[in-house]
């Protein structure tokens, strides 16, 4: 799969978004961001899983997978990141698999921005948009839906996932938006919404 100006296992970092009036950038990541990455998972440990260094050093800066890390910045300070993965084909959701922002820089701007850069994401390698897990305990419930997802089922407590084998330890709340408007247009209420579960 050619990656284009996403590749994060090409070492240069590349602008994908750019706020000059705020002064918010969103740039590809390099292994350099391993540090900023581990701080904010280890700040939000509580709302994201873990997942280890050699898993981004193998899978988002060795190209083994596809799967991608994007920086935001305010004023050449980083402030956060989204951790992503294709999906499954064209016409499909892609999925958002961590987001997290420095507590000290939680505005919905920074959200925005990587959402903008997701949805460019979209429309470059043909995906619906994407879809995340959120347990309903958590407060980033309301950060999705005022970014614009809406949710489309609960994983309850208990429940094990068919394809994993991993239980949920508490209700899971999944969500889904829709940013690729070409496709939209296209299928129009065609579209199935990934499968909920109960």
């Amino acid at each position: 799969m050619n990656r284009g100006k996403f590749d994060c296992s090409n070492g240069i970092t590349q602008i994908l978004y750019s706020d000059d009036e705020e002064d918010i950038i969103v740039r590809t990541s390099t292994i350099k961001d391993w540090l900023i990455m581990d701080k904010l998972m280890n700040e939000n440990s509580n709302a994201i899983g873990f997942v280890p260094n050699t898993y981004f050093e193998k899978c988002v800066w060795g190209g083994e997978k596809n799967a991608f890390v994007f920086i935001c910045e305010a004023n050449n300070d980083e402030v956060g990141f989204v951790y992503i993965t294709i999906g499954k084909g064209y016409g499909r959701y892609a999925k958002i698999q961590q987001i997290a922002v420095r507590d000290d820089a939680r505005r919905l701007q920074y959200g925005t921005a990587l959402i903008e850069v997701c949805r460019d994401f979209c429309n470059n390698f043909g995906r619906i948009g994407f879809t995340l897990r959120c347990r309903n305990d958590l407060p980033s419930n309301n950060f999705w839906k005022a970014l614009g997802f809406s949710q489309y089922g609960i994983w309850k407590k208990g429940r094990i996932k068919e394809n994993c084998g991993f239980k949920a330890s508490d209700d899971i709340n999944l969500y889904k938006i829709e940013l690729n408007e070409k496709i939209l247009t296209l299928f129009g209420n065609q579209i199935t919404p990934p499968k909920a579960r109960s």
